[in-house]
């Protein structure tokens, strides 16, 4: 929504901005009750789905590698805490533009560094499924894009 903004004012500059450039305001506005619920309950539900995600991990014994290949799960535990957080906010803000430029172009770099893409093509689609646990049909269908465009952007290889 801020990255919209921001364009709508350069686009607009020196004349009004007519009604169907300002529509992406009013459909922020009717959905920020939703969006703000949906915000709260990934904050509250953090723990239990970061708990819930370590539990498939562990069950899936090759994902992190094993030997001197082994990946720092603390450090994935980390970043997927924060990709939640990230996540959270832009379902709140309905900025997926200010994610990817701010945030995720970013942290693909790290991904690919350590080499752990394949663990964002396994983590994305659970955490997705996850959140419907704790979220609305509505609000889920948020946070859904969001997700996903973690999942595309950081999955890459």
């Amino acid at each position: 929504m801020l990255s919209q903004l921001a364009r709508l004012t350069v686009e607009a500059d020196g004349r009004y901005a007519t009604s169907e450039e300002l529509q992406f305001l009013k459909d922020y506005i009717e959905s920020l009750d939703t969006r703000a619920s949906a915000y709260q309950k990934i904050q509250a539900a953090e723990a239990e789905v970061l708990s819930q995600l370590e539990a498939k991990w562990a069950a899936n014994e090759n994902l992190f590698g094993q030997g001197n290949n082994k990946l720092n799960v603390s450090t994935c535990q980390r970043d997927l805490k924060n990709m939640i957080r990230y996540t959270a906010t832009t379902v709140l803000s309905s900025d997926l533009d200010r994610l990817r430029e701010s945030c995720l172009l970013w942290y693909q770099t790290i991904v690919r560094a350590y080499k752990y893409g394949h663990i964002a093509n396994i983590t994305y689609p659970l955490l997705n499924e996850l959140m419907k646990q704790f979220l609305s049909a509505e609000e889920a269908a948020l946070a859904s894009p969001v997700l996903g465009l973690n999942q595309v952007i950081l999955g890459k290889t």
